[in-house]
């Protein structure tokens, strides 16, 4: 599961659960700032980041979600 949402008028929040893009965001998107990290038994299963505005539309297309 992946989502994104608008935060307030300087940053967008992504929360991800996906191995695959975490690995994208920490290679790649090094302006994306962890905001939490969700443990369950002491696993990791999601990520929660703070977006900068300018990448808005590369965290829509990293959530693979219809920008409205």
């Amino acid at each position: 599961m992946t989502e994104v949402w608008k935060m307030d008028n300087d940053f967008y929040c992504l929360y991800t659960e996906n191995r695959d893009i975490m690995k994208r965001i920490r290679r790649y998107y090094t302006d994306f700032e962890i905001m939490a990290e969700y443990f369950k038994f002491d696993k990791l299963i999601g990520i929660q980041y703070k977006v900068p505005i300018k990448r808005k539309r590369s965290a829509f297309r990293l959530a693979k979600v219809a920008q409205f």
